[in-house]
């Protein structure tokens, strides 16, 4: 097998892998749908949780590939307890994320359903989405690394050749970014559909409850980390 067919494999592996069950793909079309998000907003959030997932699987493989091994020593964390930690730290953001989603919209009364933020420069001409939020929701849905990835990392990087192995986690990455960016365009398409269809009152109720939807995942979600910790 040549390498840009290696290349091309990695490209669509990460593609395939990015559309399988998880990586937040509901929570992220949530806030976009509900945020009335627009076409940058999907990039950016597709791209970052990308970029983050992809970046947290090299380390921990870098890591348990002993690269790493002379700077963190035998007395480290183990994989799972990374896995676990990371699992904690993204609950807390994404119910943090859901309860915003939810009491924001829910508060002001604005009857046109986008809260009393009509002063806020963050949303001139961009809906209600908000830049950090976005950010950082983009952040926690690639924190968490995949099992599946993971393996097909390590498998990349055992060859020895690790200049090799990083442009294919690179490619692995590129496709990864393409299928969550296209998630989100469909989801913004979707939505501009449904908005027309639903009363501005009825969409403000839907956001409250998907809003305490997000937070549950969050709290399920760390509850999952702290037990297989504690």
């Amino acid at each position: 097998m040549t390498f840009i067919t290696m290349l091309l494999s990695a490209f669509g592996i990460g593609a395939l892998h990015a559309l399988e069950p998880g990586h937040g793909k509901s929570i992220m079309g949530a806030y976009l749908v509900l945020s009335r998000g627009k076409a940058v907003h999907a990039v950016v959030l597709g791209l970052t949780s990308a970029v983050t997932h992809t970046g947290v699987i090299v380390m921990m493989s870098l890591a348990a590939h002993g690269v790493l091994g002379a700077a963190t020593g035998q007395a480290g964390m183990s994989e799972e307890a990374v896995e676990l930690w990371l699992k904690v730290i993204s609950g807390v953001i994404i119910a943090v994320i859901g309860l915003r989603m939810a009491l924001r919209r829910s508060a002001g009364g604005c009857s046109c359903g986008c809260g009393s933020r009509h002063h806020m420069p963050s949303t001139q001409g961009n809906g209600s989405v908000e830049w950090p939020t976005l950010m950082l929701l983009g952040l926690t849905n690639g924190l968490i690394p995949c099992p599946s990835a993971l393996a097909v990392l390590l498998m990349s990087i055992s060859t020895g050749a690790l200049a090799s192995g990083m442009v294919l986690v690179a490619a692995f990455g590129i496709g990864g970014a393409v299928a969550l960016v296209a998630v989100g365009l469909v989801m913004i398409k979707l939505s501009k559909g449904a908005s027309r269809l639903m009363g501005e009152r009825s969409w403000s109720l839907l956001a409250n409850v998907s809003g305490a939807i997000i937070a549950a995942i969050g709290f399920f979600t760390f509850y999952g980390g702290v037990k297989g910790l504690f």
